[in-house]
Order: C-alpha cells, then structure tokens, then sequence
C-alpha cells in the first residue's frame, strides 16, 4: 500500500532539528524556504506559512518578539499575528545567508515552525498540468528540508483524491481515448503522474469536489 504523505508532518518532522526554539539561528535556509514557495513554487495549491509555537505557559504570544540581525544591528522585524503566523521578508541568499534571525525568549521557551497544507480545489474543472506541477513543487521542498538528508526523501509520483461520496474522474487522451478514474472502498482516487499527460494537458472533469487532495509516493 503506497503511504499518503501528510505534508505539514513531514515539514514539522523535517525542520524540527533546525528550527527548534534558539536564540537566534541562521536565516540562510528560512530564507530559501520563503522564496520558494513565495517566487519558486509553479503551483497554485501549494501553501506553506511559518509559525511561532510557545512551549511555556507563562508566556504569552503577545510577549514573543523576533527580528533579523546582520553584524549586531536590526535590519527587519519580524511581524507575528493572533494566530502565531510569522511575516518575514525575503532577502538576496547571499545576504541571509550572513544573517540571524532573533527571538526574545530563552532556549526551549517557543519554537518556530514551517507547516506545509494543500489548498483545496474550487471547480469541477481543472487541467492536469495545474494539478501535477505541485508534485514537482514538493519534491523541491522536500529536498531543501531534508537538506543532506534527501537521499531518504520519498519521490512523489501520484496524487490521491479523497471525497465523500461515490466520484470519478475523467478526461480524453491524445488519442482520444477516455481515461476514466473511480473511487475505491475508501472514496479515493489516485491518479498517475505521467510526462505523455503532462504534455498532453488534458481537462480533468471531477463529477463532484474532491474534500482534499494530496501527493503520494
């Protein structure tokens, strides 16, 4: 049985040795991650924020300040919203690779971390390139994530399809040919990445919307 990859644990699971709650740490790969998702990423589906976790309770949220360091000298704040969620600026990666990114709490006290989602899809309607090019996306994250590590990390080469109900997907091949997809037991569909498709850039038909969907290896 091929293992649904639950992204946001595997960005957890991957940065939790790197971004674990410091002083201060190295805003080179922070930094690689933001533009990567913010000017790399070809999909639309791909959805990644960072997030300020506080370990202790005698600390409020509210009292968690961060900012970004370069020679002792403050060059940007970070800003932290009522949810956690952390706005930092992407910088030039020869410049953030000689900065520090700051946090006003002692080690252990909060830890900062990267969560990693889908978004949902919103029509019926959608062509295969639009939902294939998220797989290559994600294997570049998971790449830079795992770091030296990467060897280990799982090549994602189908996306499943999970729905409530009874649901197919369909589309005509270049030979015109219709490919039909069903839900299994379960309600879910797995469909292939293939470069003839991705070529090809057929029209997906969903007879109903999917309640998520996800790459697998």
């Amino acid at each position: 049985m091929k293992k649904l990859l639950m992204l946001g644990a595997v960005a957890s699971l991957l940065c939790n040795s790197v971004f674990a709650a410091e002083r201060s740490v190295e805003y080179g790969e922070i930094n690689q991650i933001l533009d990567l998702i913010a000017n790399k990423a070809q999909s639309q589906y791909i959805l990644s924020k960072f997030t300020v976790e506080v370990k202790q309770p005698d600390i409020a949220l509210e009292d968690v300040k961060l900012w970004l360091e370069q020679d002792d000298k403050i060059i940007a704040n970070g800003i932290i919203d009522k949810d956690g969620n952390i706005d930092l600026p992407i910088l030039p990666q020869s410049r953030a690779d000689q900065v520090n990114l700051v946090i006003n709490q002692e080690k252990g006290a909060v830890a900062i971390l990267v969560n990693t989602d889908i978004a949902p899809l919103t029509k019926q309607q959608v062509m295969y390139r639009d939902l294939f090019i998220l797989l290559e996306d994600m294997d570049a994250f998971v790449e830079l994530m795992a770091g030296s590590l990467s060897w280990f990390a799982p090549s994602f080469d189908e996306l499943e399809f999970t729905f409530t109900e009874p649901a197919s997907i369909q589309f005509v091949d270049a030979k015109g040919k219709t490919q039909k997809f069903v839900t299994d037991d379960e309600f879910k569909i797995q469909i292939p990445n293939k470069k003839k498709w991705m070529k090809q850039n057929p029209s997906l038909q969903f007879s109903a919307l999917p309640t998520r969907f996800a790459p697998i290896d």
